[in-house]
């Protein structure tokens, strides 16, 4: 009884369901991951061994969490908690000869794939065919939707799908001759593994007797074949989700996996998690409005406990600058009254972060953005990777050519072509060419190179029946990366990260005990949005990284027609309206806003401009029309735009209960903002005579300005550059008044 608790009833309800198939409608916020663990814990209090329950879902992160939570409800371990790829490449292992694989298979990486792919192209030059990254993106659908290289040239209808089916051929082969898959085919060989050998599906079957699935709604085709595979004969098949949260369509979710739950399993028990303990009423309210408006999806009536809280804050500003100048002058006010907790700013694309970057950087405000390097993808990590990769997988040619010359060994370019060549006559792996380089015909000097190459590479395979965590140590300090990390303070940075790089390989023996294989292919199935730790920064990221996330404070900024909804026809260079969107896209892009509405717990504040400068040029823009559709009470409106000239029978931008309405000239009524909005604060002063300093061109002394602003033009005479005619709203000028600064 301790498990339920602190459960409300529908959350016991779902907790204390055991056989039979149930549906968990999750709404945002509602203790989702609780119920997923508390049922796990309750199925093994109710004498449910825990070698036979399965509970999969989507990030490492995720499944750790999920993890920890159950060991700390009960004791013994023992039940399958992880993520979709990596109960595959479990399972893999364990059937490798059964998959048509080899034992010790790697897993390339998005940048492997690339790599790939490009290669491949490059061999078949096809005119008119795919670019590397096109063609991945294709192949990736076609495995998400178990199509190998034979049936998606079936359906190649056109000259171009006839050339992706060309590249995903050779694709395959270069896959095949490095013994690795990438991310899609560990779902797609344990589909076909299941779907086609019926005795490996029953095996499994009575092995995990009871499957949860979490964040159903994101599921792919692939993914709905191996669930629903294990649990076809029992059905005691637990799916948690949400419709109104599923936001990646377009790398192969299907919603109608858990639309249509209810088709596949009639004598389902569905259970509406309804009551949200994150946010408050205000933003509760306004997203409900807003979702409310999409047609494909699962009814919830949303409430909470936390009445009352500030109302939710919709902004229009003149453009880009002065938003982000409003966002960073609210954090910054946030931060002085402690009133700011942890900070979020939403944006649909990664372009409109920059303008903002700036705006915390002259405000002062520390921030981190969810994207860029990030640990697993910086260089001297994926170097240490690398020589893991090729002592877990010796047919891993490009981790191979990685490692061969890393750090400096004197291998060149030429060296590594010449054993390239050969190996591919000869058909073996790059390794073993380098330990026959004497039929490679060297030279003496390249050839010993090479050999203590090979000798580091041979030296720590001894060292396989070690913890992983001094494996790793060791390849850091034999393979040279430790001295060569040690030369300078950018490589004492380095050293750092690999330092931390043997604390996690130490952690993962403590947790996990596992071999260095499983390690190698764990951290290849982590991503970014898994790395997000730690406080006390405003988080720069996009709506799709900040799912599963939550914040004190969020600001959702570009809520623009064209941005979100975010629509891009081929062929044109300004998006057509919102109404031209097909339906499917348009709810798509609303629950993508809903998400980023869902993840504030205390104030939300959504921005929008009227004119944005995409793609270097200045373009007006609309509201987005889920401004409009979160009418109601709850919702201030504020318009911060410059005064507008007055014309008669047109308004400008305007707001009404918390709603938004422009009449039919409102397009040219925008146009007349423009003319009439005034320089930003930062060009008050600037005038003929004036000292100013560019990043690009230094020290220089105003000569003109013409034209207003948007459009002003500045006449400068650099001291060291001469004269130059500058945008000014592109110059990033400074102005330092009387004197060069």
């Amino acid at each position: 009884m301790d498990l339920l608790a602190d459960l409300n009833e529908p959350q016991r309800q779902a907790v204390c369901h055991v056989d039979g198939p149930l549906l968990v409608l999750a709404g945002a916020g509602s203790g989702k991951t609780r119920v997923i663990t508390r049922r796990v814990a309750y199925l093994i209090s109710r004498g449910v061994p825990p070698r036979n329950i399965l509970a999969v879902t989507f990030t490492n992160k995720a499944a750790d969490e999920m993890r920890r939570r159950v060991l700390e409800l009960l004791a013994p371990p023992g039940a399958t908690v992880a993520t979709f790829h990596a109960f595959c490449a479990r399972l893999l292992r364990e059937f490798a000869h059964l998959a048509g694989l080899s034992g010790d298979y790697g897993i390339f990486d998005r940048d492997d794939q690339l790599r790939l792919a490009k290669r491949a192209v490059e061999t078949l030059d096809l005119p008119g065919g795919p670019a590397p990254a096109e063609a991945l993106t294709a192949i990736s659908r076609a495995k998400n939707a178990l199509q190998g290289p034979g049936a998606f040239a079936e359906q190649a209808d056109t000259p171009y799908h006839r050339a992706v089916a060309e590249v995903y051929r050779e694709y395959e082969k270069l896959l095949a001759a490095h013994h690795a898959v990438d991310f899609d085919d560990l779902l797609l060989r344990t589909a076909c593994l299941l779907r086609d050998r019926p005795d490996i599906r029953e095996l499994l079957g009575r092995r995990f007797r009871y499957v949860l699935i979490d964040e159903y709604q994101d599921t792919n085709h692939a993914q709905y074949v191996i669930a629903h595979g294990i649990g076809l004969d029992h059905e005691n098949i637990a799916v948690t989700g949400d419709p109104d949260q599923s936001i990646y369509a377009w790398r192969g979710a299907d919603i109608g996996n858990i639309l249509e739950f209810e088709n596949d399993y009639p004598n389902a028990v569905v259970v509406r998690l309804e009551e949200n303990y994150r946010s408050t009423s205000p933003i509760l309210a306004a997203a409900s409005r807003l979702i409310a408006h999409n047609a494909r999806r699962k009814r919830k009536d949303l409430w909470t406990r936390r009445q009352g809280g500030v109302n939710v804050r919709v902004v229009r500003l003149d453009d880009e600058h002065a938003e982000a100048r409003h966002v960073a002058s609210c954090v910054a006010e946030g931060l002085r009254s402690g009133r700011g907790g942890e900070t979020a700013v939403f944006y649909r694309v990664n372009a409109l972060s920059r303008v903002l970057e700036e705006a915390m950087l002259k405000a002062g405000i520390a921030y981190r953005v969810a994207r860029g390097v990030e640990f697993y993808n910086r260089k001297e990590i994926k170097d240490v990777v690398a020589y893991l990769r090729v002592l877990v997988n010796p047919a891993d040619d490009l981790s191979c050519r990685r490692i061969i010359n890393t750090p400096p060994r004197g291998i060149g370019q030429a060296t590594v072509d010449k054993l390239a060549q050969w190996a591919a006559s000869a058909g073996v792996p790059l390794l073993e060419a380098c330990r026959r380089s004497d039929q490679a015909r060297l030279g003496t000097g390249p050839a010993k190179k090479v050999a203590a190459f090979v000798a580091v590479v041979d030296d720590l395979s001894q060292e396989l029946d070690q913890p992983v965590g001094r494996i790793v140590e060791q390849a850091v300090r034999r393979s040279g990366l430790e001295q060569a990390l040690a030369a300078d303070e950018e490589g004492r940075q380095a050293r750092a990260n690999v330092d931390e790089l043997i604390t996690a390989a130490t952690e993962f023996d403590a947790a996990e005990g596992g071999r260095l294989a499983d390690f190698v292919h764990r951290i290849s199935l982590v991503s970014d949005a898994e790395l997000l730790e730690g406080a006390g920064a405003v988080t720069l990221m996009t709506l799709h990284a900040a799912k599963g996330l939550e914040f004190d404070t969020v600001f959702l900024v570009g809520c623009e027609d064209g941005l979100l909804p975010f629509h891009r026809p081929d062929g044109q260079a300004h998006p057509t309206s919102w109404r031209t969107m097909p339906r499917d896209d348009l709810e798509e892009e609303r629950r993508l806003a809903f998400v980023g509405m869902t993840r504030a717990r205390d104030q939300l504040v959504l921005t929008a401009v009227s004119r944005r400068m995409l793609r270097g040029q200045t373009a007006s823009q609309s509201p987005s029309p889920f401004l409009g559709e979160l009418d109601g009470e709850g919702v201030t409106v504020e318009d911060a735009t410059s005064p507008a000239v007055e014309l008669p029978g047109r308004r400008r931008w305007a707001a009404r209960r918390g709603g938004f309405y422009a009449d039919v000239d409102e397009r040219a009524a925008i146009e007349a903002m423009e003319a009439a909005a005034a320089v930003p604060p930062e060009y008050e002063y600037l005038k003929v005579g004036c000292w100013v300093h560019s990043p690009r061109f230094g020290a220089g002394r105003v000569v003109k300005l013409a034209n207003s602003w948007p459009d002003t033009r500045v006449i400068v005479d650099f001291t060291q550059h001469g004269r130059k005619t500058l945008v000014l709203r592109l110059a990033q000028l400074e102005v330092t008044g009387d004197r060069p600064g």
